[in-house]
């Protein structure tokens, strides 16, 4: 049975990051999510590779130069890649 570990996080940004869909990341710190997912195996117990998602309300979208939809509310957003590149810093 996969069991799904998620927790809180801090995340610091340096620099302004441009994310997918357009919107500008200002520096700063957010906090945001980790999850990653236990996999049973016959060689043992492992865990998938973290992955890390901000949430922004449709407004903060919007203030960081995205276009949102009319009726969107909030939309997570992975910034797994930002981390893997030291752009973005867990702690």
């Amino acid at each position: 049975m996969q069991q799904v570990q998620t927790r809180a996080v801090r995340f610091k940004v340096a620099r302004a990051i441009k994310l997918e869909l357009g919107p500008i990341l200002r520096p700063g710190v957010y906090t945001g999510t980790k999850t990653r997912t236990r996999v049973d195996s016959s060689g043992g117990v492992s865990w998938t590779p973290s992955q890390y998602k901000l949430e922004f309300s449709a407004d903060q979208l919007t203030s960081m130069g995205a276009q949102v939809k009319p009726n969107l509310i909030a939309k997570n957003i992975d910034v797994t890649k930002f981390v893997r590149l030291g752009k973005v810093i867990v702690g």
